[in-house]
Formats: C-alpha cells, sequence, structure tokens
C-alpha cells in the first residue's frame, strides 16, 4: 500500500514538473510543492515503519539437557559486571526449559553480545560468551558433554 502512495506522488510530481516547464499556472508549481512535501512525508513514515520493524526483541530458549538441576543461570551483556537476576528460579530440573527475552534498541542490537552462565547443582560453573543478539534455542549441556567446544548446544532436545 505504502508503495502505491509513493508512486502516486511520484506521478503527481512528474505531472506537475512538465506543467511547470510547459508554462503552466503557478497552480502547478504550488502542486508540485505540495506532492513534494507529501513524497517527503511518506519516504519519512516508511523510514519510520522500517526501523520499527527492525527493532525485534532478543528470544532464548533455554532447555535444560545437563542431567541434573541447573540453580543458577545468568543472561547478562558481555563487560557487566552485574549478572542481573537468576533465570534459574528455584532451580531448572533437566528437561525443563525456560524463555528469556531481552530487548534493545535497534541500531544497537548488531553490536550486543551476551554471557550465558549456569551452574548445576552439584556447583559446577560453565558459560558461553559469544552470544549474539538473536532469536535462538539452547540446549544446556553437562560438564561431560560439553568437553568440546562449548558448554551449550544451539538446538531443542530430541523428544
Amino acid at each position: 500500500m505504502k508503495l502505491k502512495n509513493v508512486a502516486i506522488v511520484a506521478a503527481a510530481v512528474a505531472l506537475a514538473v512538465g506543467m511547470t516547464a510547459c508554462g503552466g499556472s503557478s497552480a502547478s508549481s504550488t502542486a508540485s510543492s505540495a506532492a513534494s512535501s507529501e513524497a517527503a512525508s511518506s519516504v519519512a513514515a516508511s523510514s519510520e515503519a522500517a526501523s520499527e520493524a527492525e527493532a525485534q526483541s532478543a528470544e532464548y530458549t533455554v532447555y535444560n539437557t545437563t542431567g541434573s538441576t541447573v540453580s543458577e543461570l545468568y543472561l547478562y551483556e558481555v563487560g557487566s559486571e552485574d549478572k542481573g537476576e537468576n533465570l534459574a528460579g528455584e532451580g531448572l530440573a533437566d528437561g525443563e526449559s525456560v524463555v528469556i527475552t531481552r530487548d534493545v534498541e535497534a541500531d544497537k542490537q548488531s553490536d550486543t553480545t551476551y554471557v550465558l552462565e549456569f551452574t548445576t547443582e552439584d556447583g559446577t560453573t560453565q558459560s558461553f560468551e559469544t552470544l549474539h543478539y538473536e532469536t535462538a534455542p539452547i540446549s544446556l549441556l553437562s560438564a561431560d558433554a560439553a568437553a568440546g567446544a562449548t558448554p551449550i548446544a544451539f538446538s531443542a532436545p530430541q523428544n
């Protein structure tokens, strides 16, 4: 719909400019100014709508697949000294999940990086320090399963 409005405004501007070039009245000059103003407003509205569309929440569905209860779970920005609240609450039992949502201004989303840190009931703490602003499933892995590159997997558990 907005593209149609922009096309109509562009046609009006072209008509007004053509009439002015052919010696049309001052009314055509006024029409040209009005059409140009409307076109600028349409472009500004489209840009604003695009910015709002880009402003999305990051959403992480975190699954506990460690084999034990996760007693502490934090998601905080890299470099922050404040971890925030314990997202595991009273404990996240094996097989349970929690959805974590974060909101950042659209122009800062690509620069935002988080640390996902968790501690299991046996006291083992693991962290993933390069989590980007995105929507993703995350499975927390046990220390034994995490012997590879990371303590998490970007997938939901298989049922």
